[in-house]
């Protein structure tokens, strides 16, 4: 029966709605705002009394061309205009205790009209026209800014007011501007506070323009980053590179970020950074000191705390035990005299029967990496001719050599003496890309399957 009354209840609301509409333009009436609100009129209240009660007013998707008609709502905290023909932001001076603006998918054109609202912690106004996210000078208590899907030219980025972000900076955990053509996420960096950012669905094509977020520490409180949909998304290692730039993060792109993930990055960048070191003949390139920049420098960005694996130390007993060994040409031979022999010039070994040197250097390098077992790999039958869609392929691609760059990790621990530390850790994350390689692996097996199942027709004879 309460279900009925309320379906009931919708009917003649939207009915009544409707015929004021063929009137002509709807006008906010006491009459309006009474049917707008679930907060109910007591008996005999007189109007004042009725409207200076009222928190919340929800006059979405009622055809309005103008704000007007709410100034005796003089306690209203939560406004919902959303979804009308609105084109100008005005009339919301007596809005002092207003917390929640709901303007989305309007008109408007110019954020203006903002300086009585000092008390707003959300605003949505997303889905307008507005080329310039400016007027928010006075909204320090700001906690979610939504002015994602702007109306904007062809390839006109949408542009935010430097004073209006200063100004939000030590308030916004929040912030939604996916789909507005945005090329540099710099602007973003002084929301020391900013928890969740979603930039998807933009033109962002580099890494630093990325990397410009975290700069001289910016964006040192970011829990959710969202990048899906941009020119960058699609580049290889773009996950360890923001991993490494942001110590806080803790979701990106809707993947969680494990601790054994960002610390076995850092690792792997301390290695790299040992190894540079030592082709660069012992310069000092501490990666924690160097560079600073995760993947583009030396070395974890600051704030992340990293080991320098590759460094020997004083009480180091593989290092000691290297530094005694003698070097080969110092081993006295057999039958020789006392100092020792120059070593023979290597000339190289002639194949005979035909074989090809390259491939002969190929057969000789599985032998030793796989101790004499080499595993045989059966190639993909595409019988079809046709080859596997790029997405599910180049995913593929990337999750080996993932697994191939957290052998060769694990391969740098052993030789330095130091694999036992990281054996299970690596070998977890190893096990659980074979997991992701079998499921991709199987996604691919389907698709020949359709393939096959449904060919493309041929093309008739001319």
């Amino acid at each position: 029966a309460n279900l009925q009354a309320h379906s009931l209840g919708l009917h003649e609301e939207r009915w009544w709605f409707g015929a004021k509409q063929r009137e002509g333009m709807v006008k906010v009436t006491v009459e309006v705002i009474a049917r707008c609100t679930t907060q109910r009129r007591r008996r005999d209240e007189k109007d004042e009394a009725f409207l200076r009660r009222l928190t919340h007013v929800n006059l979405s998707d009622k055809k309005l061309d103008r704000i007007d008609g709410l100034e005796r709502c003089q306690n209203l905290v939560c406004l919902y205009l959303y979804e009308n023909r609105i084109s100008k932001i005005e009339n919301l001076d007596f809005a002092l205790n207003l917390t929640h603006l709901y303007i989305q998918d309007n008109n408007i054109t110019v954020m203006e009209n903002f300086e009585p609202l000092r008390n707003l912690q959300k605003l949505f106004i997303g889905g307008n026209a507005i080329q310039v996210i400016t007027g928010l000078d006075g909204c320090n208590q700001l906690q979610e800014l939504h002015v994602q899907a702007q109306r904007l030219p062809a390839g006109q980025p949408l542009q935010f007011d430097p004073a209006s972000i200063d100004a939000i900076a030590e308030s916004l955990g929040v912030l939604n501007t996916q789909k507005n053509n945005l090329t540099d996420a710099s602007i973003f960096a002084p929301l020391q506070f900013l928890e969740r950012l979603d930039l998807s669905m933009n033109h962002i094509t580099t890494f630093e323009q990325v990397g410009a977020l975290f700069e001289e520490g910016g964006c040192m409180s970011m829990q959710v980053l969202d990048m899906k949909g941009n020119p960058v998304d699609k580049q290889h290692k773009l996950r360890d590179y923001i991993v490494l730039m942001s110590p806080t993060l803790a979701v990106l792109n809707g993947r969680e970020i494990t601790e054994t993930e960002r610390q076995f990055l850092v690792n792997r960048e301390a290695a790299k950074a040992r190894r540079r070191q030592r082709e660069l003949g012992g310069l000092d390139l501490n990666p924690m000191a160097v560079g600073g920049g995760g993947m583009g420098g030396y070395g974890p960005p600051e704030g992340v705390a990293g080991t320098l694996l590759m460094e020997s130390r004083d009480d180091d007993p593989v290092a000691q035990r290297r530094a005694a060994r003698p070097h080969v040409d110092a081993i006295p031979r057999k039958g020789a005299a006392t100092a020792p022999a120059e070593r023979e010039a290597y000339t190289g070994n002639e194949l005979g029967g035909g074989m090809d040197r390259e491939e002969e250097k190929r057969r000789l390098q599985q032998q030793m990496q796989f101790e004499g077992d080499v595993p045989v790999v059966k190639p993909r039958t595409e019988n079809d001719g046709r080859p596997p869609p790029a997405g599910d392929a180049a995913e593929f691609s990337r999750v080996a050599r993932e697994i191939e760059e957290r052998r060769e990790f694990l391969d740098e621990m052993r030789s330095a003496g130091r694999g036992g530390e990281y054996d299970a850790m690596v070998k977890a994350q190893i096990a659980e890309k074979v997991k992701e390689l079998e499921i991709l692996d199987s996604k691919l097996e389907d698709q020949a399957a359709s393939a096959l199942a449904n060919p493309e027709p041929e093309p008739a004879p001319e």
